[in-house]
């Protein structure tokens, strides 16, 4: 399970808060820890998140990020296999992609086609002329698409951005007054 999709509080989520100092502690176990403490929890299968102390705001991507950077120093030779077979994936699934969609068409339509097939009219320079036409067309489709993703996930940001500013206001809050709690109760 993702722990960056999990709140700090849920079961199973190690929170670790990161303090202004840059010192990490471990909420669980009451204690300060490392970097290298926390590449053990993580490879030992622990749903590990990192979360600013003072801003609330999730680093565990950040700190995971460091942790690979440090077994890099240390001589581990971890990060160009990982960051390689990341890229190569993630290339094969942009190609795969392009192959399927609106490019692979054009492509597949600007081979050329057996004599027979063409007729007469079909010259060179017309085929040339209408695969460039279709993919002109193509690629404003391809456009539109990303263009109405890249408005669809504007739209659902918004939200998410008052929210988080709203569990924020609310977290101070809350330590506002288990503070005045404390000092009432002292």
């Amino acid at each position: 399970m993702d722990p960056s999709s999990e709140s700090p509080g849920s079961p199973g989520v190690r929170v670790i808060k990161r303090y202004a100092n840059r010192k990490l502690y471990d909420t669980r176990d009451s204690r300060y820890v490392t970097l290298s403490e926390i590449e053990v929890l993580v490879r030992g299968g622990e749903d590990v998140r990192i979360i600013d102390n003072g801003t609330k705001e999730d680093l565990t991507s950040v700190t995971l990020a460091q942790v690979l950077l440090e077994q890099e120093k240390k001589g581990g030779r971890l990060l160009p296999s990982a960051l390689r077979d990341l890229i190569h994936a993630r290339g094969e699934k942009i190609i795969a992609s392009i192959r399927e969609g609106a490019v692979g068409k054009l492509i597949r339509r600007a081979e050329p086609a057996e004599p027979a097939a063409a007729g007469p009219a079909a010259t060179p320079a017309k085929r040339v002329a209408e695969a460039i036409a279709e993919g002109r067309e193509a690629l404003d489709e391809w456009q539109k698409r990303i263009d109405d993703r890249v408005r669809a996930a504007l739209q659902n940001l918004a939200p998410w951005a008052q929210l988080q500013a709203e569990v924020r206001r609310l977290s101070e809050r809350v330590e506002a007054l288990e503070k005045a709690l404390r000092e009432g109760g002292e």
